[in-house]
């Protein structure tokens, strides 16, 4: 079996992250600009993580943390360019960071969720993507969030109820954002 580590990136490698994998992985609506990363993570507020195996780097992913500490949002995850997909990198990835935030009370996760004016080939993609999360061990939290115009169907590990986890989402972008922003970009629920 081969083996992996989860190293916290630092700055630098959070920029090469970013250009090489995250904006090739991620469409712009759902990219979080560089300088917003930065700033939450100069505020303690992120983390940047990346599963190396022996010294190439074949996954990352991004977690935010909760104003309150109890929740964390996986922001972003993907395997990296270069690397084959579909071959339990991401799962791997993921086991990790469960493993490393053992001690919160909940991750949260944002997935694209399927709509009807989108492609089927696009829904697909989606529903790939919603099963890996139901997968892995996450679990759907009955809502759909709009944030910035994209629909997230939003996902849960731990044992929280659904509503103190709506509570610990809204909570992340009340904290980031002025009131007039959060409530022109954020629907925190939608009813799906």
């Amino acid at each position: 079996m081969e083996q992996y580590e989860l190293r916290r990136l630092d700055l630098d490698t959070l920029h090469l992250v970013y250009q090489n994998h995250l904006t090739p992985d991620f469409p712009p609506a759902e990219r979080k600009p560089l300088s917003a990363m930065e700033k939450l993570l100069s505020a303690g507020r992120y983390e940047p993580w990346g599963l190396y195996r022996g010294e190439d780097l074949v996954a990352y992913a991004t977690m935010w943390k909760d104003p309150e500490g109890g929740f964390e949002l996986l922001d972003y995850l993907g395997v990296c360019q270069g690397e084959p997909r579909g071959e339990g990198i991401g799962t791997v990835m993921v086991s990790y960071l469960m493993d490393h935030y053992s001690h919160v009370e909940g991750i949260l996760v944002e997935a694209e969720a399927e709509e009807p004016t989108l492609s089927e080939e696009e829904n697909a993609m989606r529903r790939r993507r919603l099963a890996f999360y139901r997968r892995v061990g996450f679990r759907d939290l009955g809502y759909v969030a709009d944030i910035y115009g994209v629909r997230y169907a939003m996902f849960l590990y731990g044992d929280k109820s659904d509503e103190e986890a709506m509570e610990a989402h809204q909570r992340l972008y009340h904290y980031e954002l002025t009131p007039w922003l959060y409530d022109r970009f954020i629907h925190i629920p939608e009813q799906a």
